[in-house]
């Protein structure tokens, strides 16, 4: 970490007090240094894999947070691990579509920051941009208190921590089939070749293994037994919306012409409307209480560091912001067809980005600004592919535009159990869902659906659930992600991650979150690697050990951080054990205005929560594993 920055006066410091402890402070007139992407990463993104018959422990299809975290998780307690990732850019959701800064849940800043994977990732992030970049990471959501990357940064990030772990990933390379040998599935066909694998993880942003292997699993309202053609009659029940977002910055000289658009888009006399409302011009009163007034009000939003500009700003200084992704108002409704066909998907990609265009439009033309897509996020550094259903005028636009939609919601396993709306229930905002001893990670968001919001889009028939599961205000706060839903029902050697876990339609709208995906990919990660390490399948590994395993390395298994334990401390693992698996007792602690964290006998639950450890140690000797340290 950067401590010369952290040591200076800021002037324009706000937010939570803990929070902003986290990052760097740099005086009013800092100039930055540089940006993230290396001639060493464009060449990483180029590299096409050779043709060729791979072998490995465990496969993890999908490289987006999830896949990092299962792929890391799992090499670094000594399996070999090939990720597959069809785009040049590991990251998913926050890289390739684009959506790099981070969505926050107030009061949870420790309990999520500082744990697993998911904390180290931050800490990373942290070190590149106060360090090597000299740049401020909180300049998003109008305030100090955030995280917002650069695609590029965050992309450069998730690329060292693969490369350290000892991963091999295959970018640019799309998986073709599953290896299925009767009921267990034992790896991928890719065009690069077969990999056969012990576990094979589905950590697609779209839940695409679960449809190539046949898995039985639910999309939208609907079930499949994993090989039946969807009836057109039915294959139209609505999903999330998806958003093709773009990476936007301001031309200080002016646009570019071949970055302006001269003409609308489709659509956008049907649009145009909405964004007066959201992006009003000066002196215009504004709806949305999301937003700032003004032209430039939107930016914070998704901001990020300037790339192309030495000067810097925090979150607080919404007004200083010169670049931003644009992730408002550009939702596209999108039903089950999304993910059961290849045309229907390309033509609502298509239509998707033309929406994003006529929001960049108004900014434009009616707007007056300076602002088009930002060239130097490494979109174009790469080998990509461009839409048949997009026109080749607006190429420019879509060659640096990210390449994958922000997709929110994808099959669903159906697994050894469900998690539904009940499950994650809160009965106020930042209130605590019933906690559930088999958790392996934790989420903090509410159900956001973004589209599928009505009573006929619910699993009714098949779960129960209705819209009174729904809460109808905001409602914040930590639940239990159990461990049977990353399982499937029916199918060995074969876990699932990302969005692809067994949930309803209710719970798959708070699961989908960077730290989260990130957390239920880590507990696949772990939960793979103990199962080839022992010998067993998935299935036949206890809870118990998964929480333990991602507790030595780390990762938070308990409703909220623990008072006075961190993840370096001897006692974490021991402690957060008995505390997870309910065998102490504990309470709350609620500061005003401050995170909670749990209270417990520190000496108590380390006592019991050492016994646990010990047998379950002995328990993996019995197997043939001797865990070190």
């Amino acid at each position: 970490m950067a401590q010369d920055n952290r040591n200076q006066l800021s002037t324009y410091q706000s937010g939570w007090p803990w929070a902003r402890e986290r990052f760097g402070r740099f005086e009013i007139g800092h100039e930055a240094e540089g940006g993230p992407i290396t001639d060493e990463l464009r060449a990483i993104w180029n590299k096409m894999p050779d043709e060729a018959e791979r072998a490995a422990d465990i496969v993890v299809v999908g490289g987006g947070l999830s896949g990092v975290a299962a792929a890391v998780a799992s090499a670094r307690r000594g399996l070999q691990v090939v990720l597959v990732e069809e785009t040049h850019m590991v990251g998913g959701q926050a890289t390739a579509a684009g959506v790099s800064s981070f969505d926050v849940t107030t009061f949870y800043d420790r309990m999520i920051n500082d744990h697993g994977i998911w904390g180290e990732y931050v800490s990373r992030l942290l070190d590149l941009y106060e360090g090597e970049l000299s740049r401020p990471l909180n300049v998003t959501h109008y305030r100090d208190d955030s995280i917002g990357p650069n695609v590029s940064g965050a992309e450069r990030v998730l690329t060292e921590m693969l490369r350290e772990s000892g991963v091999v990933t295959l970018r640019n390379t799309q998986v073709t089939g599953v290896i299925r040998n009767g009921a267990t599935v034992g790896g991928v066909k890719t065009q690069a070749g077969p990999i056969t694998a012990k576990v094979t993880i589905d950590a697609t942003e779209t839940g695409e293994l679960l449809s190539l292997g046949g898995v039985p699993h639910r999309i939208g309202r609907l079930e499949s037994d994993g090989l039946m053609t969807w009836p057109r009659a039915v294959a139209f029940a609505p999903i999330q919306d998806i958003t093709r977002t773009l990476v936007v910055r301001e031309y200080p000289d002016g646009v570019p012409d071949e970055l302006v658009l001269k003409e609308p888009p489709r659509g956008y006399g049907r649009t145009s409307l909405s964004f007066a409302r959201a992006m009003p011009k000066l002196g215009v009163p504004l709806v949305d209480p999301m937003l700032r007034l003004g032209p430039l009000g939107f930016a914070a939003y998704r901001a990020a560091p300037d790339l192309s500009r030495r000067q810097v700003h925090t979150g607080a200084e919404w007004q200083r912001v010169t670049r931003t992704c644009l992730n408002y108002m550009n939702d596209f409704p999108v039903t089950t067809a999304y993910l059961t066909s290849p045309e229907e998907r390309q033509e609502a990609d298509a239509m998707a980005f033309e929406k994003t265009l006529c929001v960049l439009f108004y900014m434009q033309q009616e707007l007056g600004l300076n602002w088009s897509v930002a060239t130097d996020e490494g979109f174009a550094d790469g080998p990509r592919s461009f839409n048949p259903h997009i026109d080749e005028k607006y190429r420019e636009f879509e060659r640096h535009s990210p390449l994958i939609p922000y997709i929110r919601e994808s099959r669903r396993v159906i697994g050894a159990g469900t998690l539904v709306g009940k499950e994650i229930w809160r009965d106020r905002n930042h209130g605590e869902a019933p906690w559930h001893k088999d958790t392996i990670a934790v989420g903090t968001y509410p159900p956001d659906l973004h589209g599928g919001r009505q009573a006929g889009d619910l699993e009714k028939e098949t779960l129960g659930e209705t819209l009174e599961d729904k809460p109808k205000s905001w409602r914040e706060g930590p639940f239990s992600i159990p461990m049977h839903s990353l399982i499937p029902k029916w199918v060995d050697g074969f876990l699932v991650a990302e969005k692809n876990i067994s949930v309803s339609r209710i719970a798959s709208g708070a699961i989908r979150l960077h730290p989260t995906v990130t957390a239920i990919g880590e507990a696949a990660g772990v939960l793979a690697a103990i199962a080839v390490k022992t010998n067993r399948s998935s299935r036949e590994v206890l809870p118990v050990e998964v929480q333990l395993e991602l507790a030595n390395g780390g990762a938070l298994i308990t409703q909220l951080a623990v008072a006075s334990i961190g993840r370096d401390s001897e006692d974490f693992a021991p402690v957060t054990l008995a505390l997870a698996r309910e065998r102490v007792d504990s309470q709350i602690r609620r500061p005003a205005n401050a995170e909670p964290e749990i209270e417990v006998d520190i000496e108590c639950a380390r006592d019991v929560g050492g016994k646990m450890s010990a047998y379950l140690h002995s328990r993996w000797e019995n197997f043939g594993w001797k865990r070190k340290g």
